[in-house]
C-alpha cells in the first residue's frame, strides 16, 4: 500500500528505519517504518513529505505473563519517493 507521511524524527546514518506521521492521521501518531534501504543515503530528512510503499509484517508471541498470543505488526518499506523536501524546493 502506498502512504504518504512527514518524516519526524533526525535521520541517523546508520540506522533503517524513520519515523513518521502519516498524512490524514486524525491522532497524529508517530510510527516507524523499517527500511530495506538506507534511509539517509535515500536524502530523507526530517520534515521532508515523502510517499512510501508500505508492507505489513506481524510478529506473533505468547505473552509470558498471561499465556495468550500476543501480535506486533511491523511496518516495512521497500521503496520511497519524495514529494517535497525542505531546502530542494520540490
Amino acid at each position: 500500500m502506498k502512504l504518504k507521511g512527514n518524516i519526524r524524527e533526525s535521520v541517523d546514518p546508520t540506522a533503517k528505519s524513520v519515523i513518521v506521521e502519516f498524512h490524514g492521521d486524525s491522532k497524529k501518531q508517530f510510527f516507524e517504518v523499517h527500511c530495506t534501504f538506507n534511509p539517509f543515503q535515500e536524502k530523507m530528512r526530517m520534515w521532508d513529505f515523502w510517499e512510501f510503499t508500505i508492507r505489513l509484517q506481524t510478529e506473533i508471541f505468547e505473552d509470558p505473563k498471561t499465556g495468550k498470543k500476543a501480535y506486533f505488526t511491523h511496518l516495512y518499506c521497500d521503496k520511497a519517493k519524495p514529494i517535497h523536501q525542505i531546502g530542494n524546493g520540490k
